[in-house]
């Protein structure tokens, strides 16, 4: 069971009040739990990649979905096998096609039943391999990678690197905090870009990286006015509070309905969700106090 943390007084936890007193404050608290109708979200989310070419420079942007239809829970080793499976970017599907996941939480291992020629790359697929290799693992939680040969032993070269020893997943995608918008004309669709890859804030003042709350106030605004990319926040929606304890993200905030719309809302909270992935938190609840609704999105081991 875990501890209930407790800096105040006998006081503050009613000890000694009065059985009026008492009696008003469990209404309060009633009547608070009752303002937000509540929504909880299928667990099945899915990470996806998609490719951005701005003036000779590639960025990998990510979505998350969610399957609604699906109504049974989808293991995590599953969703992620899926996500990796479908977007690997190495022309013969190196990962689909030669190679077994299972994951050891927070762990994951690849075991190849092919070396050589067969996981052979060029240097831009390697580069964009390794990117949604990585990027994607981290998104689910997993923490380290292990690549073992077809003798189920580690040291083997894959899409042009050798790699001898389990990869801590993190120290290999770098530093993130904040996702932003780009969207897709052609596709018509709108994308995600990790505040890492682009020139935004990730760390604070004394260089460490932005907590939950800096996060979301970062990805607010966008600090370069020609900026191909844009915030998820957009003009209507004004952030609240936001926080993360005991893995559990918040997000409350308000909202003009006269200009904000429902497709607003829906890249918002996706950039929220994202943003919490890389907190490794295990649900997000974001709460639209114009409204009086809240909506739980379970995240990573759900």
């Amino acid at each position: 069971m875990e501890s209930v943390e407790n800096d105040g007084s006998a006081e503050d936890n009613g000890a000694n009040m009065e059985p009026s007193d008492k009696a008003e404050t469990f209404n309060a608290d009633e009547n608070k739990t009752d303002v937000y109708g509540g929504e909880q979200k299928n667990p099945n989310y899915f990470i996806n990649t998609h490719l951005f070419d701005y003036e000779n420079n590639f960025y990998t942007a990510y979505t998350i979905q969610r399957d609604e239809e699906e109504e049974q829970a989808l293991s995590p080793e599953k969703r992620l096998e899926t996500s990796l499976f479908s977007n690997d970017p190495s022309e013969q599907d190196i990962l689909n096609s030669y190679a077994d996941l299972s994951l050891e939480w927070p762990n994951l291992l690849i075991h190849f039943n092919k070396d050589g020629n067969a996981l052979a790359a060029t240097s831009a697929q390697s580069n964009l391999f390794f990117e949604a290799l990585f990027g994607i693992s981290d998104l689910y939680g997993v923490k380290e990678i292990t690549f073992l040969n077809p003798n189920g032993e580690k040291g083997i070269i894959l899409a042009e690197r050798s790699v001898d020893e389990s990869v801590a997943v993190k120290e290999e995608r770098g530093l993130t905090r904040g996702y932003y918008t780009i969207y897709d004309e052609e596709l018509g669709k709108t994308f995600y870009l990790p505040g890492g890859e682009l020139e935004e804030q990730v760390v604070n003042e004394n260089d460490e990286l932005l907590s939950f709350p800096e996060t979301i106030e970062a990805m607010s605004s966008i600090d370069y006015a020609d900026a191909f990319y844009s915030s998820a926040i957009v003009e209507g929606i004004e952030i609240l509070d936001s926080s993360i304890k005991n893995s559990v993200a918040t997000v409350q905030y308000k909202m003009d309905e006269e200009i904000v719309t429902e497709a607003d809302r829906v890249v918002f909270e996706n950039a929220i969700q994202l943003a919490a992935l890389d907190f490794h938190a295990w649900e997000v609840e974001i709460m639209n106090d114009t409204l009086k609704e809240s909506r739980t999105f379970p995240l990573i081991g759900q």
